[in-house]
């Protein structure tokens, strides 16, 4: 299983986007864009666009910035950018769904998003709601409650201790590496 291409896009906010492509088999019923989760990268969505590619959907799937292959300036790996971060991940999101216009005039495009790209594709949709035809979210986190909030305070006590630019070292020990404890190999 693999893409059939993986080239990068130049984004308008300065990234080298690091893409996936996987080409319908068939005729193309549409176009789903991929927008992956926290901590991981596109490439690990392989097995999800070859089975969407053998049900006749064209695939684009982007490494955010501060995540996997993809080249920022302004984005070291962890981070979107040091400032307006938010806003570059969506025109990020946007350069993509552009080629994807340009590839594929005239197919609807679907915008995926998992997790942490779940809020990615809802927060592009706020902003270009006239430029999709559809929207799958997957796992999105709207609410996280008093863990979110608890959170929130591990965050704010961290950027106070190490600064703005230090990733968190406990939040990740707390959310995926417990998870992961509770996961076989």
């Amino acid at each position: 299983m693999s893409f059939s291409q993986q080239r990068v896009l130049r984004s308008p906010t300065g990234a080298e986007l690091n893409l996936y492509v996987k080409r319908a088999e068939g005729r193309p019923r549409a176009v789903v864009q991929i927008n992956h989760g926290l901590a991981e990268h596109a490439a690990r969505y392989v097995r999800f666009a070859t089975f969407l590619g053998e049900c006749g959907f064209h695939v684009y799937a982007h490494d955010h910035r501060g995540h996997g292959a993809t080249k920022a300036p302004d984005a070291p790996l962890g981070t979107f950018a040091k400032v307006d971060g938010g806003a570059k991940v969506i025109a990020d999101v946007a350069a993509v769904h552009d080629l994807i216009a340009g590839d594929h005039p005239g197919l609807p495009v679907i915008v995926f998003g998992h997790s942490m790209g779940g809020l990615v594709a809802l927060n592009f949709m706020l902003h270009h709601s006239n430029r999709l035809h559809a929207a799958a979210i997957w796992n999105a986190n709207f609410s996280a409650g008093l863990a979110g909030r608890a959170a929130q305070v591990i965050l704010a006590w961290e950027k106070f201790r190490l600064g703005s630019d230090m990733p968190s070292r406990m939040l990740p020990r707390l959310t995926f590496q417990a998870w992961g404890k509770a996961v076989p190999d």
